[in-house]
């Protein structure tokens, strides 16, 4: 564990993501909905004369079949649906307490809707004199497209190259929008369909190269599938290549319906993962804090960010000695990872690896790690010699990943170095998460060769069986245990045990958060003991 005591960090910068911020929103909510109801409701009360018609002729009461019954039925099955994706998607907002992906749920809904409702109307409010440039996919499409393109880099990790690739997809969406009305030969509904598929098909591909590392990347993916199934069988109508019939003329906006509300069912998953959603507990009122709110954002922000980080500089790795107290040689070196987020500042390790290990993002992070300390291992042996052992966290949920061990093998085996060079330090409370799992894993990886150590020992709640259960090379006395040990007997007596617990079980027992000279001074008593701390040495680059 970083033993380097309590960090200054930089606050973290309050930037919303767009829609991001609910300040107010709820405040509004009760008449959003209203006004949608009205206007759904108008739209159905403008087809009753056509739906008495119909009734009558269902009766048996007309003999001739009303001519705009399908029309009816399309507006009314259509209009319902957008309706209910979008009052959907406005509770699961609300629910949330916090926008974030769903706003781009309520952003498509809602402008299909009011489109449909418009259009029904007569009401057009771009092109005034020229109604048919107003055709629903003239607008609706580039909007979705547009608003697709402006939010994926917010909550999936792109590249340089992808986001300017989406940016130019949306700049060519909004200057198409504009030119429409203008008769340029080529502009019309068949090349925006085309641009939306095109686009829509690269955010798609880029969506699912990250599906492996980031599960919400699935409800993304599905969602602008949803999407591209309706445009492309649009597109088709719009070309006379597929039957006109009622499916494919509303293929796209039923298609842009589902794909609203699996991006709000995304949503809901991704920010209970990070923590997003309100807790259920047994009060029965949730206070709203908007800086609670905030640094929720942030963490959100965090988790999407981990991986294209790992890519660029902004992670590092920076390595801690850990001596022989006797004679202060250091032995081994603890590999602690560093972020320096390029809006946020420095981000202490405690702010984001927690969030990291629930969000199921850890595993990547683990075997950066060990990827960078096996690469870097040469520098560190010319400072502090060939025998050096390094040390890197390992998560809980590594131990219960199958294929742990076998990239871990692979990535040593590419460096020419022996298992025997790694610590791998578990914690006391990863072990205690699934015992048995991580006893199977610790004793493959043990026979491997690979040295480990439990971490923070004193902090969870093993009993001494379970301890001596598990196949150890080092134990990692926390901190805590100095704390006033100079003053205290009774804590000295317990570090005695402590001590004398490890060398039972014949371990290498490392003290943890050594800083002072006079606890220096007594642990010299103990010939075999180790230590780590700012006494010996802060945290390094392998090359400083």
């Amino acid at each position: 564990m970083d033993s380097t005591g309590p960090q200054t960090t930089q606050e973290i910068a309050s930037t919303p993501l767009p829609f991001d911020s609910a300040n107010g929103f709820y405040h509004w909510l009760p008449l959003i909905v209203l006004l949608f109801a009205i206007a759904y409701g108008w739209l159905l009360a403008s087809q009753t004369p056509q739906a008495l018609g119909s009734v009558r002729w269902l009766a048996g009461l007309e003999t001739g079949l009303p001519q705009d019954l399908m029309a009816l039925v399309r507006q009314v099955f259509i209009g319902g649906i957008l309706a209910f994706a979008l009052l959907f998607n406005l509770a699961v907002v609300f629910m949330l307490r916090r926008p974030g992906l769903a706003w781009l749920s309520v952003f498509m809904a809602g402008v299909l809707h009011c489109q449909l409702v418009l259009e029904q109307f007569g009401l057009w409010f771009i092109w005034p004199d020229q109604p048919q440039y107003n055709a629903l996919l003239h607008i609706s499409l580039p909007l979705c497209l547009i608003a697709l393109c402006e939010f994926t880099p917010h909550f999936l990790p792109l590249g340089h190259r992808s986001r300017r690739i989406i940016h130019v997809i949306s700049l060519l969406a909004f200057l198409h929008l504009l030119a429409t009305p203008m008769s340029i030969p080529g502009v019309g509904e068949a090349s925006f369909l085309a641009l939306a598929l095109a686009g829509g098909g690269f955010i798609l591909l880029v969506v699912l190269s990250l599906v492996r590392q980031h599960v919400h990347a699935r409800y993304y993916g599905l969602a602008i599938l949803a999407i591209l199934i309706g445009t492309v069988i649009s597109f088709l109508h719009t070309k006379g290549w597929a039957p006109s019939t009622s499916f494919a003329e509303s293929a796209f906006f039923l298609g842009a319906a589902a794909g609203s509300v699996i991006l709000t069912t995304g949503a809901a998953s991704l920010l209970s993962s990070a923590g997003g959603a309100p807790a259920n507990n047994n009060r029965g009122l949730s206070v709203y804090a908007p800086a609670i709110t905030e640094r929720q954002n942030q963490q959100q922000r965090l988790m999407l960010e981990v991986e294209n980080s790992l890519a660029s500089n902004s992670m590092w790795l920076e390595y801690q000695p850990k001596v022989r107290i006797r004679d202060a040689k250091v032995r081994s070196v603890e590999a602690l990872i560093r972020w320096h987020h390029p809006e946020f500042g420095y981000v202490s390790p405690d702010r984001w690896i927690p969030q990291a290990e629930e969000a199921g993002v850890i595993y990547p992070v683990t075997l950066w790690v060990i990827e960078r300390a096996c690469s870097e291992y040469r520098h560190l042996t010319a400072r502090y010699g060939n025998e050096l052992a390094v040390a890197v966290n390992i998560s809980a949920t590594d131990l219960t990943h199958a294929g742990f061990e076998q990239d871990i093998t692979d990535i040593i085996t590419r460096h020419k170095l022996e298992a025997k060079d790694l610590i791998l330090e578990i914690t006391e409370t990863a072990m205690m998460t699934d015992p048995e799992a991580s006893r199977r894993m610790i004793h493959s990886l043990h026979r491997k060769g690979f040295r480990i150590a439990m971490d923070d020992f004193g902090t969870g709640h093993s009993s001494l069986g379970t301890l001596a259960s598990f196949e150890l090379d080092e134990l990692k006395i926390d901190r805590s245990f100095l704390k006033g040990i100079l003053d205290h007997p009774a804590r000295q007596r317990v570090f005695r045990a402590t001590l004398e617990l490890g060398e039972a079980l014949d371990l290498d027992v490392v003290v943890e958060g050594v800083e002072d000279e006079a606890v220096v001074h007594w642990l010299q008593q103990f010939p075999d003991l180790h230590g780590q701390g700012f006494f010996w040495g802060r945290p390094e680059p392998a090359c400083p």
